[in-house]
């Protein structure tokens, strides 16, 4: 069963944000490198390193929600899961998505309102790099965003499924099973998500 195209868009722009996150990670690694090296041989410093790791930790943290949110990686606590009835659960998978939702909005409140005191105040990092403090705060409120709407679309989705197809809700919103990690591990199988096809 193919999901709605919404889902599946989501799907992609998250995969693609989460590649743009883990190839900033590799360029900071490959910068804090050469800035070791430099220091050890040629006794030359780039300054602004640490400060560029801080965007880079704030970058990947919040380019990385919705692809998380749709391969079910945030934690759940699901010691008594098994033992509710089915539609018990399903009902579950949809509160704990809307409390998501709710808490990704909460962040994104947030974020556009320091975005916009920093628009303000001109406000610059008090370091040798002085940054302009919305730039890193825009990608910080685009990534904040973005997790909300996943959360949303993803949420809605599942309160149709409710109605129509609990099972189909369990499999694709539920926590991941032992099989589905080992899988993953393993290559045999990937966990289900909201955008898969079963």
């Amino acid at each position: 069963m193919t999901e709605p195209l919404s889902l599946r868009l989501l799907d992609g722009v998250a995969r693609g944000l989460a590649l743009i996150a883990g190839t900033c990670v590799v360029l900071l690694s490959l910068l804090i490198v050469y800035d070791i090296t430099a220091r050890s041989f040629f006794s030359h410093s780039l300054e602004g390193t640490d400060e560029l790791g801080g965007y880079t930790l704030a970058l990947i943290g919040s380019l990385g929600l919705s692809y998380t949110l749709i391969r079910r990686g945030h934690p759940r606590i699901d010691l008594a899961f098994r033992f509710f009835p089915a539609r018990m659960r399903a009902g579950l998978h949809v509160l704990a998505l809307a409390a998501i939702t709710g808490f990704a909005l909460f962040m994104t409140d947030h974020a556009i309102g320091d975005f916009t005191e920093t628009i303000a105040f001109g406000t610059v990092t008090n370091t040798p790099l002085q940054t302009p403090l919305w730039v890193p705060q825009a990608i910080w409120v685009f990534g904040t965003g973005f997790f909300a709407l996943t959360a949303g679309v993803l949420t809605l989705h599942a309160a149709l499924l409710f109605a129509r197809d609990p099972h189909r809700l369990e499999k694709l919103y539920g926590p991941i099973t032992v099989d589905e990690e080992v899988g993953e591990y393993t290559h045999a199988d990937a966990p289900a998500s909201g955008t898969k096809e079963s």
